[in-house]
């Protein structure tokens, strides 16, 4: 069985920006670009944490912690690679690394049609708060906004592995 590592990503370390824009274009029907990525890798409020397999990305997860609250701003593992418990640890990861920066509430939206992605973010302590109405395009859908204190995260309450 391959090792997954998982390892916090900034610019200019090696990010391997060509198999995460793979992994984003077959998870997303409007995904973003390599600017996208490459200006929230030069942001110091951003954490990027990337999943790795025999030197090729099989996850991504990135995030934002300005003012005491966070965003799980995008979140994908490779289509071959899933349902193996990447994508929670991802997410746990990010979890702690915007709790370790201050952030007390983190926030996401989801796709309301994403039932894997809201189950896996409940799971984690997620709780769904509103909706906001054709947030998605291509299909238009609504986003549901998800929420969780981030302390009980950090401390692992909430989280089952």
């Amino acid at each position: 069985m391959t090792m997954t590592e998982y390892r916090p990503a900034c610019a200019g370390d090696g990010f391997p920006l060509d198999d995460v824009m793979r992994i984003e274009r077959s998870s997303f029907t409007v995904p973003w670009t390599e600017d996208d990525f490459l200006t929230l890798l030069s942001r110091d409020y951003a954490v990027t944490i990337v999943a790795e397999e025999n030197n090729a990305a099989v996850g991504y997860g990135c995030a934002t912690a300005v003012a005491g609250e966070a965003e799980i701003l995008n979140l994908a593992v490779d289509e071959k690679e899933r349902r193996r418990g990447i994508g929670r640890e991802l997410l746990i990861r990010l979890i702690k690394a915007v709790a370790d920066r201050g952030a007390r509430r983190i926030f996401l939206e989801v796709r309301e049609s994403n039932a894997g992605a809201r189950a896996l973010y409940s799971s984690a302590g997620f709780a769904e708060t509103g909706v906001r109405r054709n947030y998605y395009r291509l299909p238009a859908e609504d986003a549901i906004i998800m929420l969780c204190d981030a302390p009980a995260a950090e401390n692992g309450d909430g989280i089952s592995k």
